[in-house]
């Protein structure tokens, strides 16, 4: 079954909830008047007693009393229900609505001065009775007094009958109200919607408009914005990345397969096949490495490339690689040194990946200086990392490069060949290997002057600092 559209639902619990609140306030406020009016009954019927008592404590002859009862009664008209009776039972006194209405309510027989409050119905007429004792003097009376409520209980009727009929088209109006608000309010969401479903792989720089409402829905298409943006670079990556690796592997399979159709066009001697065959075998050792080189990181973009990481002393990973690095640098005639911390500096980490990073960047060093250059690696503690910087005496980086040097498959001089120049890859390596440790890697460098790379990984807290 389709659910309901949200306008819909948020206008369904709109009316639930103005239901269950025009409810409980229609039952609260009839009961609330209905109190109040007996609260104000029973007051008035309060001070008929108190009167009463102030005329009976005057001490005057019965007749007296009864003519200024009588003459009250007369002023007050139907709604002077007064009965007295002394504790014997006899009646001292009852006003003509008394005996119109015709109570006759059997006497307290309790002596007390507490009141009592009821109501009767009578005839028709409904009553609120006051009951109870009054002391004067010697003698005790029971004393009832009532009230008629007819008017009151129409007015409390036509309270009713308002309830009734207002809050149903109140709250019938109100959700109305609301299923118009829900409507505007959800329409910016459909919009939204509409246009990012207008997206597709191939319109990915296309964006949301954005609704200057200040408001959640203008942060939802702001968030969107990123999100696609993200997308659009991480798709741009990611085809880059799939045209360069093609054409990195199409290049060296062309040779392989070129060099054996020369060979097998005719008989050639067992030297010539012999350097075809190292030729070929030259090819599929770079093919090689750039193929476990692109698995490395694509598995690393996927999160599924992890390394084990372990107590580690920075000191030995870069005094394990002097020798290999001299070796390297010897090929150009490069003098290599390091200058290396005297302070024990130990990280969190994985040896081999620490190596490979500090080869790659002296194999860079490497192919990008010239014969009899200098490479130096400088090693020190920084503000609760350890630094290492690789710097070189050669060509430089332009600025127009320098954005890009860690992307994969970027070459700064794009003159070099796959012989000299390699696959692209090392530097991007290099990044991912020192943000696997929660460093990072930087450059700086000037046109004909040199580079300087630097890669900062944070120390294990027991590490010396110093500086660089």
């Amino acid at each position: 079954m389709r659910p309901l559209p949200l306008r819909v639902r948020l206008a369904a619990w709109y009316f639930l909830v103005l239901c269950l609140a025009f409810g409980a306030f229609s039952f609260l406020a009839f009961f609330e008047v209905q109190g109040s009016i007996n609260s104000a009954v029973d007051e008035g019927l309060r001070d008929r007693a108190a009167d009463l008592r102030e005329l009976l404590e005057r001490q005057w002859p019965a007749e007296q009393v009864k003519r200024e009862l009588a003459a009250g009664s007369s002023l007050r008209g139907e709604d002077d229900i007064l009965e007295i009776a002394e504790t014997n039972g006899e009646w001292a006194y009852r006003s003509v609505s008394a005996l119109h209405y015709d109570l006759r309510l059997p006497p307290s027989k309790k002596r007390s001065d507490n009141v009592q409050f009821s109501t009767v119905n009578s005839k028709g007429m409904p009553l609120r009775v006051l009951s109870g004792q009054l002391q004067v003097g010697d003698k005790t009376y029971d004393v009832e007094i009532a009230a008629p409520m007819d008017d009151f209980y129409d007015a409390i009727n036509r309270f009713r009958l308002v309830l009734l009929f207002s809050v149903p088209i109140l709250v019938i109006v109100a959700s109305a109200g609301g299923y118009w608000l829900s409507k505007k309010a959800v329409a910016p969401v459909g919009e939204i919607a509409r246009a990012a479903q207008s997206i597709s792989a191939n319109e990915l720089s296309k964006r949301l408009p954005i609704l200057q409402t200040g408001d959640e829905l203008q942060s939802l298409s702001e968030t969107l914005n990123e999100l696609f943006g993200r997308l659009e670079s991480t798709f741009k990556r990611v085809t880059q990345f799939t045209a360069d690796a093609s054409h990195e592997l199409r290049t060296p399979v062309t040779l392989m397969r070129t060099r054996t159709e020369i060979a097998l066009r005719k008989e050639r001697s067992e030297g010539d096949y012999r350097e075809t065959i190292v030729r070929i075998h030259q090819e599929l050792e770079r093919t090689s490495s750039l193929i476990e080189n692109l698995m490395m990181l694509a598995r690393s973009d996927v999160g599924s490339q992890s390394m084990e990481l372990s107590y580690t002393s920075l000191n030995e990973v870069l005094g394990e690689i002097a020798e290999p690095a001299r070796l390297i640098a010897g090929r150009k005639s490069i003098h290599y040194e390091q200058q290396l911390s005297k302070a024990p500096l130990h990280v969190i980490g994985n040896a081999a990946s620490l190596r490979r990073l500090f080869l790659i960047l002296v194999d860079n060093a490497v192919k990008y200086s010239p014969e009899e250059g200098h490479i130096s690696v400088v090693q020190a503690a920084y503000d609760g990392s350890a630094v290492t910087e690789i710097r070189d005496n050669g060509i430089g980086i332009s600025p127009s490069d320098l954005p890009h040097i860690f992307e994969r498959f970027f070459r700064a001089d794009r003159s070099r060949s796959r012989e000299s120049g390699g696959t692209g890859l090392g530097l991007s390596i290099a990044k991912w290997i020192a943000e696997a440790h929660k460093g990072g890697i930087s450059v700086t460098s000037s046109v004909g002057e040199g580079s300087v790379f630097r890669v900062q990984i944070p120390l294990f807290k027991d590490s010396t600092e110093g500086s660089v």
